[in-house]
Order: structure tokens, then sequence, then C-alpha cells
């Protein structure tokens, strides 16, 4: 099964008040938003923009949040959670919007990934797999562009979290 990545939009000034320490996690408000479960590609699409699996620079690391300043304190020990303020998903989506398929390959390294232990690769994921699992990152990446654009247009914060 593994761990796997997903987005739900909330509102900006919920979030805020969580970031805060003045509402719990599983205190906010509940969005009419449909959750992006992103399966298991949040860390290659996270080491594609920032090369690392966490802690990446912003505009990038907030792609995939997987950033210390990102996390959000939570009452549940088996999920990390991760917050983004309406700017930070705007510069998110604005980062998204620059890059097209050709780009985006041009920055993929399938070996790369694997020699960095890039979950969920294998150390002895055969080379063959390099297309599919490009395809696999692309398929999520353009789900996650249209995701962020849709949160910008309603002014939205989100969270992210692995479970």
């Amino acid at each position: 099964m593994g761990i796997r990545g997903s987005y739900i939009m909330v509102p900006d000034t919920e979030l805020t008040q969580v970031l805060n320490g003045e509402k719990g996690l599983f205190y906010m408000e509940k969005v009419d938003a449909q959750a992006l479960d992103i399966d298991k590609t949040y860390q290659p699409i996270h080491y594609l923009f920032c090369r690392g699996v966490e802690n990446g620079d912003p505009p990038g690391g907030y792609v995939v949040p997987l950033r210390d300043e990102n996390e959000v304190e939570n009452e549940a020990s088996d999920m990390v959670s991760y917050g983004l303020t309406a700017q930070q998903v705007r510069e998110a989506s604005d980062f998204l919007n620059t890059f097209d398929d050709d780009t985006l390959k041009s920055m993929y390294d399938f070996k790369e990934m694997r020699a960095n232990k890039v979950y969920p690769l294998l150390e002895d994921e055969p080379d063959s797999e390099a297309e599919d699992f490009y395809e696999y990152i692309y398929s999520y990446l353009v789900e996650i562009r249209e995701y962020f654009n849709q949160a910008v247009e309603k002014g939205m914060a989100i969270l992210f979290w692995l479970c």
C-alpha cells in the first residue's frame, strides 16, 4: 500500500489560526472541496523541482510542501501535515504554470532519482521503467497544476498530508 499524499483546499483564515496555534487542525471549518490524492508521487515531484526529497526552496518547494517551515501540528500520530497559505499557493501555481511537458521532461532524471532513493523507486528498478515512471509523475503534475489554479481562483489555502 505505502504512503500517499493528498491535498485539500481550506480557508486561508482557518489555516492561519491553525498555524498560530489558535485552533487545532481537526477543528477547521469543513469546506465543500474535493481532496486531490497524488498517490506516491509526492517525493518524486518534490525532487523534480528541488533536487532533494524535502525542504526544497520556494516556489518549487511549495508544490509538494515537504518543508519544515510548512509542517502543521496535528492531533493524529499517523499522518504528517503541511499547510500552504493562499499566497504560497499562488506562488506555487505561478511556478507550475511556467512548465510544459518538454521542460519537465528535460528536468527529469530517473537514474538520479533511483540513486538518491526517491520513494517509491527501488534500488533495482530497471532503466526500462523510466518512461512509465515519468508518465506517472506527469499525470499527477497536470492534476496538481489544475488544483492549485482552482485554489487561487477561490482564494484558498491548501493543506497537504501524508498517510
